[in-house]
């Protein structure tokens, strides 16, 4: 898979033979987590992972004070951007997939304990640049890979 991304973020973490990475936005001291996974592979229809991802970000519902759902499309694909409000770590997640085979989540977080007012600034451009990425997806046929749920 490919996407653009803010040019002031760096590929921060990348585990060897893995299905995640790290972006970090050292301006902003945020993160995005991002999540990759061929379906098929895992043997998982592209709903069951949506699923999977949607039971992740309503356990965030503990701390949260809501959780903002919308339907998302693009080009290469659909999916749903949440919004979560509160004193969350992550305050805004977006699944993606290709409706066939791949999906992808990305999370944006912070590491530090902050409220949410006052991180609220940074927060909206996360979400901004976040709802940014998803018309830009496009997906890569899988060859050969070590790992056989990742591409």
């Amino acid at each position: 898979m490919r996407f653009a991304y803010p040019a002031y973020a760096k590929l921060h973490y990348v585990p060897k033979d893995s299905c995640w990475f790290d972006l970090y936005f050292p301006e902003l001291d945020a993160y995005w987590h991002i999540t990759a996974h061929d379906l098929q592979t895992l043997h998982k229809t592209p709903q069951k992972a949506l699923e999977t991802y949607r039971k992740l970000i309503y356990k965030h519902a503990i701390r949260a004070t809501d959780i903002q759902e919308k339907f998302i499309r693009g080009p290469g694909g659909k999916g749903f951007f949440y919004e979560i409000y509160g004193e969350a770590p992550t305050h805004a997640l977006l699944f993606y997939t290709d409706s066939l085979r791949y999906a992808l989540m990305i999370a944006s977080y912070f590491k530090v304990a902050g409220a949410e007012d006052s991180l609220a600034p940074i927060i909206d451009r996360m979400k901004y640049e976040l709802l940014r990425i998803y018309p830009t997806i496009t997906w890569k046929a899988v060859q050969l890979t070590r790992m056989r749920t990742c591409f």
